[in-house]
């Protein structure tokens, strides 16, 4: 789901449906987007048990998208599997196989064949 773009009741719908959940978001003045801080608070509150996650993030100077979503996550009852993928912004065809491969890697990590 886009967060941005998409019902948050939807979003949360899916959420309580899955196994487990990737999300992301850009650093944005060492922060993450607004949308999906919105959808963490909702998760957070949620208390969900026995789903894995895991984060994913761009950046230009600092980074800290994926460790504060994974932090969230953490809170919301999510098991983090992993400290999850950052990468500059703009990626290259390096990094969007980088990012196919973290999918795969991710998808091992909760059980499912990719």
């Amino acid at each position: 789901h886009n967060v941005a773009k998409t019902d948050k009741n939807d979003v949360i719908t899916d959420v309580f449906r899955s196994r487990a959940v990737l999300a992301g978001s850009p650093t944005v003045n060492k922060g993450i987007l607004n949308a999906m801080a919105g959808i963490l608070e909702e998760i957070e509150g949620l208390r969900f048990k026995n789903k894995k996650a895991a984060a994913f993030g761009c950046y230009g100077w600092s980074g800290e998208a994926p460790k504060l979503i994974a932090e969230r996550l953490a809170k919301g009852g999510f098991e983090v599997v992993d400290e999850g993928l950052k990468t500059l912004w703009e990626p290259d065809a390096a990094i969007i196989e980088t990012a196919r491969a973290y999918g795969r890697s991710f998808t091992a990590k909760i059980g499912v064949k990719a």
